[in-house]
């Protein structure tokens, strides 16, 4: 059954009459009912001892950006340029390695072709071509995987020198972010720059906030202290740190 407004006003109305002709013992019953369940709310209110222990957050740190563009570091850095010439250097004499397996298998090969065929001398060459095939496959195969490995070292060595370099930075400019860019210049000529601009996360930053040249100069000075090494000069001045 619905009940109306007329019957919930009148319901009020009656609850209010009743009231008023409570006995005074009533009403100091209820007052007093009153006056426990007041102050008992506040103790239930209070939290607990596990809540109240908690440390209250730290408030969060502005937020102040700046940026770097890491493929001109890793250009700059002068560490990269003399570990690219070693790694070169390294693979060169293992394709000079393999070229001498493959000379002396052309050799074998010459020989083969001027004997008589399924002969024992014949047969003993064919051995060691097999067996020089095999050597030079392996050792290929070998050489592939310690240079993809080395590769893979080297640049997560590197990059980590440069992580290092750029929080230093950061915090010594009081930079609390530091955000990848690419200061390549865009060529109407080229569609691929215009479409790697296009797909930058960054459209504009400040240059007076940008710390490539910095992070540069500062890593460049750190290796130039363990190999001696001189860096290029031109770049502005920061703390190196240790």
């Amino acid at each position: 059954m619905v009940v109306s407004s007329r019957a919930i006003v009148a319901f009020g109305f009656g609850c209010f009459s009743l009231a008023c002709l409570t006995t005074p013992a009533l009403a100091q019953a209820t007052d007093g009912a009153v006056r426990k369940s007041a102050a008992a709310a506040p103790a239930q209110a209070q939290p607990s001892a596990a809540a109240a222990a908690r440390p209250k957050p730290a408030a969060p740190v502005a937020a102040v950006f700046g940026t770097v563009d890491l493929k001109a570091v890793f250009d700059g850095y002068d560490k990269v340029k003399a570990q690219k010439e070693e790694f070169k250097a390294a693979a060169m004499a293992k394709h000079n390695d393999l070229m001498k397996l493959q000379s002396e298998g052309q050799e074998e090969a010459q020989k083969l072709s001027k004997m008589t065929p399924n002969s024992v001398d014949a047969k003993k060459i064919e051995d060691h071509i097999s067996e020089i095939k095999a050597k030079l496959e392996a050792g290929r195969e070998q050489a592939q995987r310690d240079f993809a490995l080395r590769e893979s070292e080297m640049l997560a060595t590197l990059y980590k020198e440069v992580q290092d370099m750029v929080q230093r930075l950061a915090e010594y400019r009081g930079m609390t972010y530091i955000v990848q860019v690419s200061n390549e210049p865009i060529s109407g000529s080229d569609p691929n720059s215009v479409m790697a601009a296009m797909a930058k996360t960054v459209v504009y930053a400040d240059p007076r906030n940008d710390i490539t040249k910095d992070v540069i100069h500062n890593l460049n000075l750190r290796y130039q202290a363990v190999s001696g090494v001189t860096p290029k000069a031109g770049a502005r001045t920061a703390p190196a740190g240790n």
